[in-house]
């Protein structure tokens, strides 16, 4: 694990919200839809809608608030992925998307609202695998690592790092797994 300092909040990243960040390292197992803690509490839920398209995912809270809403953007070549505060189409906070369209090992590129005009240089990347899902979100380009994903016994287990927005990793995950089956055409 990269070193970082918990009681150092200048290494704090709140993409989606403050109350999401911890200042311990946290354990978030995924099965399915549903994220728990360490301790087996739900934290997160991830809905598809039943009625529209299926290019929509909402990260909801235990009491089914909604906290983001993921969206496909249908003509991307590269898989892009739109995030929005709550179900507020109009309230954009990060972009995601497949860095190339043809990857032997998937790089999926985020940037955050205030660099959405020019994409010139990330403010995070996911790398990982196709058939493994299994991955590592960077700041950046930099080998800063702020959380680390891998597959056990039918669900993912993620670790994220102190200070980091285990709501925003947690979307990134969803989003990633997803671009990965878009990839292998399942």
């Amino acid at each position: 694990m990269a070193e970082q300092d918990p009681n150092n909040r200048s290494n704090t990243i709140p993409i989606i919200g403050s109350e999401f960040v911890r200042a311990q390292p946290s354990d978030l197992t995924i099965v399915g839809d549903t994220v728990k803690d360490s301790a087996g509490n739900k934290v997160f839920k991830v809905k598809t809608p039943l009625f529209g398209l299926h290019n929509k995912r909402i990260l909801l809270d235990p009491n089914d608030s909604p906290i983001v809403t993921m969206k496909m953007k249908v003509t991307s070549k590269h898989d892009r992925w739109q995030v929005y505060r709550g179900s507020n189409l109009d309230d954009k906070i990060f972009t995601v998307k497949r860095s190339s369209s043809v990857q032997l090992k998937t790089r999926v590129e985020v940037f955050l609202k205030h660099n959405q005009t020019k994409e010139a240089s990330c403010d995070f990347t996911i790398k990982g695998r196709f058939m493994k899902r299994a991955c590592t979100i960077y700041v950046g380009d930099s080998t800063k690592v702020i959380a680390q994903v891998h597959e056990g016994d039918e669900r993912l287990v993620a670790t994220v790092y102190p200070n980091v927005d285990c709501a925003f990793i947690v979307t990134l995950i969803f989003i990633f797994d997803l671009i990965n089956m878009a990839g292998t055409g399942v």
